[in-house]
């Protein structure tokens, strides 16, 4: 277990009157004494031989019984640390700094506009639409704030190089964004941490399928706070203060594939799945 997760468990117990010692992340024996009572109190929600368990595998189950507690599904109180309660934890330690849970992935609802006539992504479509990868007729946008190179923030620019039938819509795109937010909600956001656009790649893990990126036609914002595999429980992006923020991209037929797929945040592409 995370310090982050022991330290969720001593403020709650703290909360119930159930633990007065400090609230370190470290399991000692007024931590221990605690988390056997809580657990002798929901021993009915327990298997039989909880008493026999480990120290370890019962904080494991008292973290997922507050989870539990919270609304938060951490799967079977069983004491085993896996994926669903290290998820369900990271949503509890959310709501122990917010006082909110995180929305839902199923609560939000992308638009599906295409007013461009933006292509599927696949082959064939992207070359008739874009012209072959890596052979992409560029131009540079310019942003109206200051773009800081998420990997070395001491690198800025203020342009964005992109497929030229994409400048005017990012051009719209951008200057929407800076009138809905301003400098100071760009910065807050990391609306400024750029992540890059051209790029001629294959796909990440693909041999042979080539990056939207290679054609010019996507961007990456913020990949620091939104990594591949992150979903909505962890992106920043996902945030609900950036549903402007999303709606300026969609109306214009940008799609993420964080919004419809719940994965890699930081991509939004000019072409359909």
């Amino acid at each position: 277990m995370k310090k982050s997760e022991i330290k969720a468990i001593q403020v709650y117990f703290k909360k119930i009157s159930l633990y007065f010692g400090l609230v370190d992340g470290k399991r000692g024996e007024k931590t221990n004494h605690s988390m056997n009572a809580y657990l002798f109190s929901n021993a009915a929600k327990l298997a039989t031989a909880w008493p026999q368990w480990s120290e370890k595998r019962k904080s494991i189950a008292s973290l997922q019984l507050i989870c539990h507690e919270h609304g938060i599904d951490a799967g079977e109180i069983d004491g085993f640390y896996g994926p669903q309660t290290e998820a369900a934890a990271d949503r509890l330690k959310l709501l122990t700094i917010t006082g909110e849970l995180p929305r839902a992935f199923a609560d939000i609802t992308p638009s599906r506009d295409n007013p461009h006539h933006f292509p599927v992504e696949s082959y064939d479509d992207l070359i008739e639409y874009y012209g072959e990868p890596c052979d992409a007729r560029l131009v540079k946008v310019t942003s109206p704030w200051v773009l800081r190179l998420d990997w070395d923030l001491t690198t800025t620019t203020r342009t964005i190089s992109i497929h030229e039938k994409l400048s005017e819509s990012l051009s719209k795109i951008l200057e929407e964004i800076y009138d809905t937010y301003g400098e100071e909600g760009v910065k807050q956001h990391g609306l400024d941490r750029y992540g890059g656009s051209f790029n001629c790649r294959k796909k990440r893990g693909s041999s042979s399928a080539w990056s939207t990126h290679a054609w010019g036609i996507s961007i990456d914002w913020y990949p620091s706070k939104n990594k591949l595999r992150w979903d909505s429980d962890k992106a920043s992006l996902a945030n609900i203060d950036l549903d402007p923020w999303w709606a300026a991209w969609e109306k214009e037929g940008w799609l993420s594939l964080g919004r419809t797929e719940n994965r890699d945040w930081m991509h939004i592409q000019a072409a359909r799945r």
